[in-house]
């Protein structure tokens, strides 16, 4: 992977950061990047330079499909689970089409093993997304119940009386707890990311 490099002060206009679009002047901090497999990359210093940008890879579309995923609100977290499985899918689809046309020319190639491998780890890897979705859709489901009747003892209570302060708090405190358990399910999906992908670049 290429190497990131930090520039405390430009010494031109640099053009615009590749991630938020904002103007890299003469003087700004910045950051770049030279990938063998692609053009330079520049960006401010307040974003990051992904893996997506620094590899060539068939893996680049679910690594850009990772990053949207971690960009959503918690509720559109569901839909982003989906389409990060679809991607997954379709990657590994590539993967097994390139096993088997080198299979074809070359039965022993350890490569198309390797990118048969690469397949079958990214199907798996799907499945997981497909099921965190589903539990990601129950949990969302639930916060909406809780706001709706967050809503109608709000409605109800002309004065917030106890119980009602007591149960507010409750529901106040488990969408917390549902937002961290979602936030707990994509991190454990970052970490299996490199265990469906076993190779650089």
């Amino acid at each position: 992977m290429a190497r990131i490099y930090q520039v405390k002060k430009a010494r031109k206009d640099q053009g615009s950061c590749r991630v938020c679009g904002k103007e890299i002047k003469r003087g700004d901090s910045y950051k770049f990047a030279e990938p063998r497999c692609k053009g330079r990359v520049v960006v401010c210093n307040e974003c990051q330079i992904t893996q997506s940008m620094l590899s060539s890879s068939k893996m680049v579309a679910v690594w850009e499909a990772e990053e949207a995923l971690g960009k959503l609100d918690t509720r559109d977290k569901v839909q982003g689970l989906r389409d990060l499985a679809d991607t997954a899918r379709e990657v590994g689809e590539e993967y097994q089409e390139s096993a088997d046309n080198q299979r074809e020319y070359f039965p022993d190639s350890e490569v198309a093993n390797e990118n048969e491998e690469k397949a079958q780890n990214l199907d798996s890897w799907a499945d997981e997304l497909e099921e965190a979705a589903e539990e990601a859709e129950s949990l969302v489901n639930e916060i909406e119940e809780l706001e709706e009747e967050k809503n109608k003892l709000d409605e109800e209570s002309g004065a917030i009386d106890s119980p009602t302060d007591t149960r507010l708090k409750e529901i106040n405190d488990r969408v917390s707890e549902i937002e961290s358990e979602i936030e707990d399910k994509e991190q454990e999906i970052e970490d299996k990311a490199g265990e469906a992908d076993n190779c650089p670049c």
